[in-house]
């Protein structure tokens, strides 16, 4: 059975053993799912379900702060530059060798995060045209998107 069914199950199990059904008893049903599953990893055969949690956890703690300071900047850009000196810039970005789900996910993330934006994903799924707001430096966007939203997410999925 695929772990995260089986960490609904003992949680929904939970929900109707416990006296409350709040969302709060859920959420605690989930976690000792969690930790049985992580316990009990090596009978399950599902080494890996711990670690993909972990990634996805960080992963979506990584992407808010990333929002937060993407939304703090893009404010402090309207308030303080004038129009005439923004650098927007269209660029490619390398998504070779990445499947089509992370694509699409890594696409969503830059386009929420503000500032950047997903115009197009090449025909062939190798590169993912961008556009940013304010790039002064093409490179160091690319290597900032690399280390906060591509490995991230790609502890997650691989």
């Amino acid at each position: 059975m695929n772990p995260l069914a089986l960490n609904l199950l003992i949680a929904t199990l939970w929900l109707f053993l416990s006296s409350g059904r709040s969302t709060v008893d859920f959420f605690l049903g989930f976690v000792l799912g969690f930790v049985l599953l992580a316990a009990l990893h090596a009978v399950l055969g599902r080494r890996d379900y711990a670690r993909r949690t972990g990634a996805l956890v960080m992963f979506v703690l990584q992407f808010i702060r990333q929002f937060i300071l993407a939304n703090l900047n893009v404010a402090a850009t309207v308030v303080s530059r004038r129009p005439e000196s923004l650098q927007p810039h269209f660029f490619t970005y390398d998504v070779a060798g990445l499947r089509l789900g992370e694509i699409l996910i890594l696409s969503y993330c830059i386009t929420l995060t503000p500032g950047t934006a997903t115009v197009q994903i090449s025909e062939d799924r190798r590169t993912l045209v961008l556009h940013g707001l304010d790039v002064e430096d093409v490179d160091a966007v690319r290597r900032e998107l690399d280390r906060t939203l591509k490995e991230p997410l790609l502890r997650v999925t691989r």
